[in-house]
């Protein structure tokens, strides 16, 4: 059995029928969904994201495979941020290795980064190349001059004072939901489950994952510096594929942004592909074309 894989949720907001089940890692209690046997993937969503946001990328891989999604804290069902932490590229790769210790993977796995969470799916290979054995970057976040302006510690209060703001006042409530589908233009081959509706509507009103995506953001430059340095100092040795998603539309946005995500498989030595027609939660859209990609990493 997986160690501490059976905890019963006891979070600030009561959870019906969590799809998934808890582990510790560090202290914190997080929300994991692991389906299937065999080699292990690991899925790391983006800004914001939730394990139903893999859910179809899910059903197409764990047929033949272990596949682990892991809500950060948070995000999904996981415990709220802990109040006054910050997120780090070396902490969220800890915490990628936490969640495999605790499910007695010791295998080589491959890791998956969606958006912001390339920094951490690059990193973990970097920190701990023993234990990966390839990486998948989807529509990566990518910078090459990454720069801080304001000091960490002010952009994070103000994210929570914004948060609590937010909560205090109703709007997050009323457009919470309205806000996921504005800025997640994605929908599934064969449609959106009604049971994703619900946990959308349940989970994007929360405080505690305003607060936790607010900031999240805000600390993006400190990411992006923290990987630039790591970059220097530690070596990438397994296979890595970039894929950047392209609604197809051309638009002057959309070709700096397939450049920017061909410099950074250059910068890797990765390989380079596009996926087309795709919005930029690419695994809600094209589960399949994802799923062969991570396929071939395994």
């Amino acid at each position: 059995m997986d160690r501490g894989a059976r905890t019963e949720p006891t979070a600030l907001f009561p959870v019906k029928h969590p799809p998934g089940h808890f582990v510790e890692v560090d202290g914190q209690r997080l929300h994991i969904l692991a389906r299937g046997s065999g080699p292990t993937i690991v899925l790391c969503g983006g800004l914001g994201s939730n394990w139903f946001d893999w859910q179809d990328t899910v059903e197409i891989l764990s047929a033949r495979h272990r596949v682990v999604v892991i809500d950060r804290p948070g995000f999904g069902l996981s415990d709220p941020l802990p109040a006054g932490a910050t997120p780090t590229v070396k902490g969220e790769a800890d915490r990628i290795i936490g969640v495999l210790d605790e499910l007695d993977v010791t295998e080589p796995a491959v890791v998956v980064g969606h958006s912001i969470a390339g920094f951490y799916a690059e990193a973990v290979a970097r920190l701990y190349p023993s234990r990966i054995r390839g990486v998948l970057l989807l529509d990566s976040s990518a910078e090459s001059d990454p720069r801080r302006v304001i000091p960490a510690a002010v952009r994070v209060k103000t994210a929570h004072m914004i948060a609590t703001a937010l909560s205090r006042t109703g709007l997050q409530t009323l457009a919470g939901p309205r806000v996921r589908r504005v800025l997640n233009q994605a929908t599934p081959p064969d449609g959106t489950p009604q049971e994703t509706f619900d946990w959308v509507d349940d989970i994007y009103r929360r405080p505690t994952y305003l607060a936790a995506a607010l900031v999240e953001d805000v600390v993006y430059s400190d990411l992006a510096v923290e990987l630039t340095r790591l970059r220097k100092k530690s070596r990438l040795d397994v296979p890595v594929i970039v894929a950047a998603a392209h609604t197809g539309r051309p638009s002057p946005w959309a070709k700096r942004w397939i450049r920017t995500q061909r410099r950074l498989a250059v910068k890797l030595r990765a390989d380079f592909t596009i996926l087309m027609p795709a919005h930029h939660h690419a695994m809600i859209d094209k589960p399949a074309e994802v799923a062969a990609l991570i396929t071939e990493l395994v």
